[in-house]
């Protein structure tokens, strides 16, 4: 049972798209992670954490669960020693390895974490309340929803999306619970891997000068660049990684009345974070160093919820050097420079490879002309 504790406070520490890999054991990068998720869990002492998918490489579990188990295990092992509960969704590539039915075994195995193929067709598709500190009453639901893989065909759209049946069985639960609550609903909070498409409306178009600073669109907007828009705080490293085609999950949000926030992994630099049409939206960069990154940014995301106003909450980030820890996996540069020095690196080298390519296009044009000199034969 999750309650509020004894302060009146229901804390939730997020940790976004660890990948860890088999080597983890002799790996300075697992030692990184590790250092970070134990500040963490010291410094803010939550009440629960969540793993917002891609957490542990899954080609493992299918060659060998115990190993995969004991993986996670020392993986977890900051919050698990702790007693703190964990809750574990899945990402994209926890299916790659087509054995999910193998990761929620072993997930099972150990005590703390939580995860359960509640959900239609048994996916794993699970929520928690959260009660008052007596616990008798529920005052809040979490809910942690499986955003499944790759769509079958990638002509129409690369990833896939939270499916019908899943909506439905949100509905259904969520008017459960409704109607058990004497009819009054309580405060959702959702937490999957893949964003939802309504990411894109806490952008805009950038204008061509801010061109250097913003990002290119995914799939169907690649050909439109981004920057955040009016209200979005935060970082925005890349385009949102949504799916092309919007199955109206976040219709189903609005409608239900009650869903107060979701919290996104699966984008490895974006962090930003604001409202869409009433509900906060929050994009999880990676905690870990496996993925591709940009240098210490690696962070974690706190939230936290109070007994007397559970609709509300209050969230920060704070990244890896943020609490003082010094990286053994990256070289001395990104090591030592500050977040927003790795920022304007990125930038810079942005508009220096916008500025060699358009160099190399004048070039080009030139020679191939008659203003320039060539050994091709006419």
């Amino acid at each position: 049972m999750l309650k509020f504790n004894e302060n009146g406070k229901f804390g939730m520490l997020l940790f976004g798209d660890l990948h860890e890999k088999e080597d983890y054991l002799t790996s300075p990068k697992f030692r990184d992670m590790q250092k970070l998720m134990k500040a963490a869990v010291d410094e803010y002492k939550p009440d629960l954490c969540v793993l917002l998918g891609d957490n542990f490489d899954t080609g493992l579990c299918k060659r060998d669960p115990a190993l995969y188990e004991q993986g996670l295990r020392d993986m977890l092992k900051p919050a698990l020693e702790k007693n703190i509960p964990v809750a574990f969704i899945m990402g994209n590539h926890e299916h790659d390895a087509d054995c999910d039915k193998e990761i929620i075994e072993a997930c099972n195995r150990i005590e703390g974490i939580i995860i359960r193929p509640d959900g239609a067709g048994g996916k794993a598709d699970f929520y928690e309340p959260v009660y008052s500190r007596d616990g008798k009453k529920p005052l809040a639901c979490l809910w942690f929803l499986d955003s499944n893989n790759l769509y079958e065909d990638r002509n129409l759209s690369h990833y896939d999306y939270v499916h019908t049946d899943q909506l439905e069985w949100f509905k259904k639960e969520n008017g459960r619970i409704t109607e058990e609550n004497g009819g009054i609903p309580l405060p959702s909070y959702i937490f999957q891997h893949i964003p939802v498409p309504e990411e894109y409306e806490l952008l805009r178009k950038a204008k061509i000068w801010e061109y250097p600073v913003s990002v290119k669109g995914y799939g169907t907007r690649s050909n439109v660049r981004y920057v955040g828009a009016k209200g979005t705080v935060g970082y925005v490293g890349e385009g949102p990684c949504a799916p092309d085609i919007n199955n109206g999950q976040f219709d189903v949000w609005q409608k239900a009345g009650n869903v107060k926030a979701a919290f996104f992994g699966h984008d490895h630099l974006n962090d930003f974070s604001g409202y869409a049409r009433g509900i906060f939206l929050a994009q999880h960069k990676t905690a870990g160093f496996r993925a591709y990154t940009d240098g210490c940014r690696s962070c974690v995301r706190y939230v936290e919820l109070d007994e007397n106003a559970p609709g509300d909450f209050y969230q920060e980030l704070k990244r890896f050097k943020e609490f003082g820890l010094r990286s053994e996996s990256l070289g001395p540069i990104f090591r030592t420079i500050t977040d927003r020095q790795s920022m304007a690196l990125h930038f810079c080298a942005q508009a220096l490879g916008a500025a060699a390519a358009l160099t190399a296009a004048a070039y080009t044009v030139y020679y191939l002309t008659a203003g320039g000199k060539t050994n091709v034969k006419k």
